[in-house]
């Protein structure tokens, strides 16, 4: 009970913080915004091609899903894939409403724990699905400005700064990634460090972290080997995350059509809604919130037409972002809701002896 006390005031303190840049989010984006006019375009548009959107937000959970699946098998962790969807859920939702995302793969690694998966492997599954996705979004944002360089020069003007701040922390995080799992060496001198660090404490503790890490690094060793010795899995890995970035930068492109509207190719607004996403991405807001509807604005105020701007982007943001994490945190909930029903009932049915 006490354990599960502090994991709620910790939901309840991140929560309050995403409720609070939410807040903030609305009066300073949507405060201006006219909801009938957004309600009135969503009415008028062709809603195939919104179902279309709804479509790749699924076709993005199953991708992250089956990443994590493949890497849990190839480390001898035989997890359903229903099971893989409850800790993508968790990432997603988690990630969302924690600054710079920090909250989702701790509470992915803690709800595999609960299903018997070893902490080494859950962290090293998750941290080889990291890595194919900060070099998928690096490689696309890259593509993406290189290939509209003097347009996104030109919408962003003087916060040209966002894009670049936004690439250097992305592709900082994938060579710390990459290090991570690659070089034997990084990782003893980062143990060491923290050893180092807890020995300022105290000298007890220090010699019991070493050994616990020391027996640590050589499971981590041994499992990253899997990933070295596999090869094309880890290719194949890679495509199925290009296929959910593509997906998930896909929102506003379904919008576009959805309004009717014309000119702009795929290539052109995916490639810009790559560079939005890279600019914000590792920032720390919960799920970028603010600052991606605001770098909205400044990205697609040439692709959208004025009157159509702002209601493009709630719909945009509505079906890349909001969907899901208001589809991740129900399925939670309901989750947490029967895991609670089913320990109640197995507590009634257990017998007390007799009297």
């Amino acid at each position: 009970m006490k354990r599960f006390l502090i994991f709620l005031k910790k939901v309840l303190t991140n929560g309050g913080l995403f409720v609070l840049i939410g807040i903030l989010t609305y009066r300073t984006i949507f405060a201006s915004s006219d909801f009938r006019l957004v309600i009135h375009h969503a009415a008028q548009s062709h809603f195939v091609f919104l179902l279309c959107g709804a479509a790749v937000v699924a076709l993005m959970l199953w991708a992250e899903t089956m990443t994590v699946r493949r890497n849990l098998r190839l480390l001898g962790e035989n997890q359903s894939f229903l099971q893989c969807l409850v800790y993508t859920f968790a990432g997603n939702f988690f990630s969302a409403i924690t600054p710079a995302a920090t909250g989702g793969q701790p509470m992915e690694v803690y709800l595999m724990h609960k299903k018997g998966v070893s902490v080494i492997h859950g962290t090293l599954a998750l941290v080889m699905d990291l890595a194919c996705y900060q070099l998928a979004v690096t490689v696309l944002g890259i593509i993406g400005y290189l290939s509209f360089g003097p347009v996104i020069h030109r919408l962003l003007g003087n916060y040209i700064w966002l894009l670049w701040i936004g690439l250097g922390l992305n592709t900082g995080l994938l060579l710390l990634l990459l290090c991570a799992m690659f070089s034997e060496r990084f990782i003893f001198r980062l143990a060491e460090l923290a050893v180092r660090l807890i020995a300022l404490f105290s000298g007890d503790w220090a010699n019991a972290f070493r050994k616990k890490t020391e027996t640590a690094i050589a499971q981590y060793r041994t499992s990253a080997e899997l990933f070295r010795q596999n090869k094309a899995h880890c290719l194949v890995n890679c495509l199925i995350t290009v296929v959910r970035i593509l997906a998930m930068h896909s929102a506003p492109f379904w919008v576009y059509n959805a309004l009717g509207l014309t000119g702009a190719s795929a290539l052109q607004i995916i490639a810009l809604q790559s560079a939005l996403y890279i600019s914000c991405a590792a920032l720390p807001f919960p799920g970028g919130m603010g600052i991606a509807e605001r770098s909205f604005l400044y990205y697609f105020k040439t692709v959208f037409p004025s009157g159509l701007l702002q209601s493009s982007m709630i719909l945009s943001r509505g079906i890349g972002s909001y969907m899901t994490i208001a589809l991740s945190g129900s399925v939670l909930a309901a989750v947490f809701v029967l895991s609670l029903l089913r320990k109640n009932k197995g507590f009634e049915e257990k017998p007390v002896g007799n009297i």
